[in-house]
């Protein structure tokens, strides 16, 4: 019962921001997009091993970044690459960014 009553106080204390995706059109009423993003960065650790530098995990979630970006943008992270573009807008706006 003081389970119950504790997730009841937090609820009723946030709920203007458990709501939030009914006033904003732009706002998912779930949270598929973030579990997405975190399976990659899981995906990385069970490949290393769980052992990587601070730099190196860094840098990784820059690119991860920046691909998942252009992935929901539709565009190629491979063009982006190949481009040497650094200025995702920019590469967007010329015709050759769509994927294969």
């Amino acid at each position: 019962m003081r389970l119950l009553r504790l997730r009841l106080a937090m609820t009723l204390k946030n709920r203007d921001k458990l709501f939030t995706f009914l006033n904003y059109n732009s706002v998912p009423w779930n949270n598929n997009n973030a579990e997405h993003a975190i399976k990659r960065f899981v995906f990385l650790r069970e490949v290393i091993g769980g052992s990587s530098t601070a730099k190196g995990i860094q840098q990784y979630l820059v690119l991860l970044s920046i691909s998942e970006t252009l992935r929901l943008r539709n565009a190629s992270f491979l063009k982006f690459l190949i481009s040497g573009a650094t200025d995702i807008d920019k590469f967007l706006e010329t015709k050759t960014n769509r994927p294969a």
